[in-house]
């Protein structure tokens, strides 16, 4: 196997990560985010629905965002952390009544 080969190979394996960071991830951060919208003081099925609905805006920057040419490690942890700081928000939103 020549040089070509191995850096396909491995750009290849670079993409799949990627793409299952941006498909998780998002999700991830996407369902966090209407987690926090149903925490909000408005009647509970309306700010879920409006969580639902704008999530596919923070789901596809996520995903655009996820194929950056930023580094593969600080994309998973800007997900994990603004992943567990909406969920952190709806909690807090939540116990203090909205």
């Amino acid at each position: 196997m020549d040089m070509s080969q191995a850096s396909t190979r491995q750009s290849g394996v670079g993409w799949t990560w990627r793409a299952l960071v941006a498909v998780l991830g998002g999700y991830a951060l996407a369902s966090a985010w209407a987690v926090l919208w149903g925490a909000r003081d408005v009647a509970r099925v309306d700010g879920i629905l409006a969580g639902e609905q704008t999530g596919w805006l923070v789901y596809v920057a996520a995903m655009i965002w996820a194929f950056s040419p930023v580094a593969l490690a600080r994309v998973v942890g800007v997900f994990a952390a603004a992943t567990l700081g909406l969920l952190l928000a709806a909690v807090w939103l939540a116990q203090r009544g909205g």
